[in-house]
């Protein structure tokens, strides 16, 4: 078994205690502080350090409740004490943290409680509308719309978060160049990443996608890598629509997902050229013994035989 693969079935296990995670958040807010590393002085907001914070500076937030909303403007780093008890919780109206300025390091918090208003507003745990930032180590669920929404933004990387209960974990649009790597996205009410109208080049990757309607879907959006990720207990895996062609899937596993794992109407690739991905209902065998079958694997949704979807390298085994 390869070191990503069995990474994702090592990490599957923490989503069975997803409720376990969550009850342990302690919402107190009690002792708080909030400073500017390096600088005089302590906040009880974050947002009060923010405004007083310059490019460059490092914030650094200790457990507790924090109920505002950010505007990250400047470049900064933001850093909270402990992921499960440095607790960000909006009003419920607009975006939890919004971010307008480049190279915003965010990482360490539970982030939850944006505003209700879906498109085209889109509020959000994390609205990104810039370039170059690192959301890592964070908690992001009971956001009404999206965990995080990367809008019109290139070269983030949105890595090792854990997304939980919304209707989007991660939506994209008009955005390229990101990475979305090594996430747990799971029991999101639509989709478990959505990538939307010219959203091209983005590489997602090793990530587990689990008990969501949609593992995944992209609309309109070309030539991004979807590589060795698990779709598992999703009701439907992965779909592609209206233009979202000449994508490249690989070394993906596809377990349980009770309608489909993978339909799309445009087309894509669905292997490297040498293997493919692991489809739990495949039915082909192996005459040679090299671990590839010996017929493709079809795609749901194929317009003609000419144009046929397929993995022309279905994997047997995982591996």
């Amino acid at each position: 078994m390869s070191k990503n693969f069995f990474f994702i079935f090592i990490i599957i296990s923490i989503i069975t205690s997803i409720s376990i995670i969550c009850g342990c958040i302690n919402d107190e807010s009690t002792g708080k502080t909030v400073i500017i590393k390096g600088k005089d002085g302590t906040f009880l907001t974050i947002m009060e350090a923010i405004k007083e914070s310059s490019n460059g500076d490092t914030i650094l937030v200790s457990e507790g409740l924090y109920s505002e909303t950010l505007i990250i403007d400047k470049t900064i780093l933001l850093i909270g004490e402990n992921s499960d008890d440095t607790i960000i919780s909006g009003d419920e109206t607009g975006d939890v943290i919004y971010i307008n300025a480049d190279y915003v390091n965010i990482s360490g918090f539970t982030i939850k409680n944006s505003g209700k208003i879906d498109y085209p507003n889109v509020d959000s745990g994390i609205h990104i509308n810039s370039d170059n930032n690192i959301i890592s180590d964070n908690n992001i669920f009971s956001n009404d719309n999206c965990g995080i929404y990367i809008y019109s933004s290139s070269n983030n990387t949105i890595t090792n978060n854990y997304f939980y209960h919304m209707k989007y974990g991660i939506y994209l649009e008009y955005s390229t160049r990101n990475n979305i790597s090594s996430n747990i996205i799971s029991s999101n009410i639509e989709y478990g990443i959505y990538l939307s109208y010219l959203s091209n080049n983005n590489t997602i990757s090793d990530n587990i996608f689990s008990d969501n309607k949609y593992g995944g879907q992209i609309k309109g959006s070309q030539e991004n890598e979807i590589i060795r990720n698990l779709f598992r207990n999703n009701k439907m895996g992965l779909y592609f629509c209206c233009g979202g062609s000449n994508n490249i899937i690989s070394h993906n596993i596809f377990i349980n997902n009770s309608e489909w794992h993978a339909k799309g109407y445009p087309i894509n690739k669905w292997d490297d050229g040498k293997s493919g991905n692991y489809w739990d209902d495949y039915n082909g065998t192996d005459s040679d013994g090299d671990g590839i079958g010996d017929i493709p694997y079809e795609i749901i949704g194929y317009i003609n035989q000419e144009d046929i979807n397929a993995d022309r390298y279905p994997l047997i085994e995982i591996s």
